[in-house]
């Protein structure tokens, strides 16, 4: 492996295009909460990209687009369970955002209390509406 490395650059270009789409998107897919769907339609474009990608520098292997389409499904095959692995992670870790969230908005109220001294205290530790719906 040392030599193809050495000998074609393209490959380690292509390890780390792999390592990157299979680890740092699907853990930042996670970490936004994106929905479940939205992770596999990612998986099968990065799929499709690496198999068109493959296809420039491999033409000869590649006959006919349904070739590649086909390799395609393949890559996002051998990049599912890394991935899924890292979007879970990141959606695991994902909710710390939200209570971090809720706690700048709790601190938000609590500035506000001169402004409304009539507001008891317990009022100002409480979650606004708008802190609740993400406004």
């Amino acid at each position: 492996m040392k030599d193809r490395i050495l000998a074609e650059p393209a490959f380690g270009l292509g390890v780390l295009v792999w390592i990157v789409a299979a680890t740092l998107f699907p853990f930042r897919l996670g970490i936004s909460g994106a929905p479940f769907l939205a992770f596999v339609a990612y998986l099968l474009i990065a799929g499709l990209l690496l198999a068109a990608a493959d296809a420039v520098f491999n033409s000869a292997t590649y006959r006919t687009l349904s070739d590649v389409a086909f390799q395609g499904l393949f890559w996002a095959i051998g990049l599912s369970v890394p991935a899924f692995a890292a979007f879970l992670i990141g959606a695991s870790s994902a909710p710390t955002a939200d209570a971090f969230q809720d706690d700048l908005c709790r601190m938000a109220g609590l500035a506000n209390v001169e402004t409304h001294p009539e507001a008891p205290l317990e009022e100002a530790l409480d979650a606004t509406e708008d802190c609740e719906t993400g406004s």
